[in-house]
């Protein structure tokens, strides 16, 4: 039946407002912009990258990534700084939208620069300026002797014959303090961050070998620090198989080809280590799909609406690759951290099968009795809310083998950050986070921490000591109370601690 009507008389195309691209990549965080940047130096063949933060009288004044790969002649640096122009990537490339570069950098700093230099052709040099892009994106562009130059006074430790300096000045998003010690600490969370994070979604990558990625310090007066190399860290990196037939690879049939599933059920005896905890997160975090696109992970942990999470799925792990086949039917977030199935995908993998028949729903209930099993070895009376990060993985597998999860409140985050000097911690509700005071850190661990999950015995204590002030219902005056006793003590224990660190022991 064809519906009849009103015609349109004319028609004319309605470009987007320019105002609309400094929109794109706003969910960025420091971690997941920089590793937008190391995905465009391995699509450009480097086998070397480096993120640089570099300094000046101690304080983190800009960012850099490095690579040794092919570099830009002028036509191609002037597609990567277009805005509104995707090129065509190869088969085995991580770029997806062809914005990352400019969305990414945009999203922390307030200037980019870009310095590149590709085999036979001049070195050519770029800039765009946040404050332009709501008029439209300007990009400015400079002399290819002052390129070259830039390029020249680049110091690494290997070859940058051809390659790309991508750099970041003026950073929205590096910690404003006139406290020296404040920045370093900052920095060495960001540091341990990022050497997670890019663990993390690099880890195929990273572990066959194809490229080095190091994260480094770099003092303007003093040069470079120590380099620290990005280890992979593998989700599903246990050792041995937990359950008989798994991994187990499920053919999800489509329309239009085949989606493969490998379904694990990681091993109860291995739950200590990190791949497990995924550097901190609990087993309700962990646990679900891990979605991967050309061996770069974009999605981990969740069930992308497949399933509800729960404790009797703590072990079980799914990891999808997309196809060029099947990607049209995964929908993936600019930042590159979450993807949302289509009806058609989930379907296909609820009733895939394995070529001996196994199902989705049977690898659901093996890893359900698994959990079952290893719960029924040791006895829960102490119901808490569930700790997520900011706790080595040991720690949080004795959280979880000895109390009983509050599954009706969110899992708390243990973190540092900065606080007053009058509180030794905070109780975030609205954002589920436990705060130390990083004031207090070395005091608190003994000695300057680069670890996220340092000071284990002082937050469990911590947390198991204000865990009902993270109930809904205990926010009363009695509670208040003994949150301002419990600050006062701390805050003076922390004092002393750090007097007979800083005088040596006395007694």
């Amino acid at each position: 039946m064809v519906l009849t009507g009103p015609q349109p008389v004319s028609s004319r195309r309605v470009d987007p407002d320019p105002s609309i691209t400094s929109a794109i990549g706003r969910h960025h965080s420091l971690a997941t912009a920089v590793a937008d940047l190391v995905d465009n130096s391995i699509d450009a063949g480097a086998r070397n990258v480096l993120v640089r933060f570099v300094l000046a009288d101690g304080v983190p004044r800009g960012l850099e990534v490095i690579d040794d790969g092919r570099g830009m002649d002028t036509a191609a640096i002037d597609d990567a700084m277009t805005y509104a122009r995707k090129r065509a990537y190869g088969q085995t490339d991580l770029g997806h939208f062809g914005i990352g570069l400019k969305a990414a950098s945009l999203s922390q700093a307030d200037a980019l620069y870009v310095w590149s230099r590709r085999y036979g052709a001049p070195a050519v040099g770029r800039r765009i300026l946040r404050s332009t892009i709501d008029s439209g994106p300007v990009v400015d562009s400079y002399d290819t002797e002052d390129a070259q130059e830039r390029l020249h006074g680049t110091e690494v430790d290997f070859s940058l014959d051809t390659g790309t300096v991508v750099e970041w000045a003026d950073v929205r998003t590096f910690l404003r303090s006139t406290d020296r010690e404040e920045h370093r600490r900052w920095l060495e969370d960001q540091v341990d961050r990022l050497l997670f994070h890019l663990g993390l979604v690099l880890h195929r990558i990273v572990a066959r070998g194809d490229v080095r990625v190091t994260i480094e310090e770099y003092d303007v007066d003093f040069g470079a620090g120590a380099p620290r190399v990005v280890e992979p860290l593998d989700p599903f990196g246990y050792d041995r198989t937990a359950v008989p037939g798994f991994p187990i690879e499920l053919r999800a049939v489509l329309p239009d080809g085949i989606a493969r599933a490998t379904a694990h059920v990681w091993p109860e005896s291995e739950r200590t280590k990190v791949g497990f905890t995924l550097d901190g997160h609990g087993p309700l975090d962990s646990q679900g799909l891990y979605v991967y696109r050309r061996d770069r992970l974009l999605h981990a942990g969740g069930w992308a609406d497949l399933t509800r999470r729960s404790r009797e799925l703590e072990f079980a792990r799914v990891a999808l690759d997309i196809t060029p086949e099947t990607e049209h039917h995964v929908t993936i977030n600019p930042e590159k951290t979450g993807v949302v199935l289509d009806a058609t995908l989930k379907d296909a993998i609820l009733t895939a099968r394995a070529t001996d028949g196994t199902t989705f729903a049977d690898f659901r209930r093996a890893a359900e009795t698994g959990a079952r099993e290893a719960r029924k070895r040791q006895a829960r009376p102490v119901r808490v809310i569930e700790p997520r990060g900011g706790l080595p993985g040991d720690v949080l597998e004795a959280f979880a083998e000895a109390t009983e999860f509050d599954l009706e409140e969110p899992a708390v985050e243990i973190r540092w950050s900065i606080l007053p000097e009058d509180r030794f911690f905070k109780v975030d509700r609205d954002a589920g986070a436990l705060v130390l005071n990083v004031r207090y850190r070395t005091a608190v661990v003994g000695q300057r921490s680069l670890r996220r999950d340092d000071a284990p015995l002082v937050k469990s204590l911590l947390h198991l000591l204000v865990n009902d002030h993270f109930a809904g219902a205990y926010q009363g005056a009695s509670a208040r109370r003994h949150e301002a006793a419990w600050q006062s003590i701390l805050v003076a224990a922390a004092k002393a601690q750090s007097e007979q660190l800083d005088g040596g022991d006395e007694s």
